[in-house]
């Protein structure tokens, strides 16, 4: 069996810095006012989703500088292809 025929997948193929380009192109923003995660936070309540592969956990800056109670927005990256898995909200108002 030849190193060919194996299947290991190299990780993580998209590191934290790509992810935060792939994140700060779809927000229009700079990427130092990103934050990223490599694990879902635990304030991070989104339903609906289970990632098969490992992801990135970005949270874009707030839109505007009003005190406003409401929830992040997380965009979900699958660390393996780059794929958005998810974009919207956190669950994490309060």
């Amino acid at each position: 069996m030849g190193l060919q025929d194996t299947k290991i997948k190299q990780f993580p193929r998209i590191t934290k810095q790509k992810a935060l380009e792939i994140a700060a192109q779809m927000c229009m923003r700079n990427i130092g006012e990103f934050k990223c995660y490599s694990k879902k936070p635990e304030s991070c309540r989104i339903y609906g989703i289970n990632p098969a592969d490992p992801c990135w956990y970005v949270y874009p800056p707030q839109d505007d500088e009003q005190a406003v109670l409401r929830s992040s927005r997380v965009i979900v990256i699958s660390r393996v292809n780059g794929e958005i898995i998810y974009d919207g909200s956190a669950g994490d108002e309060g």
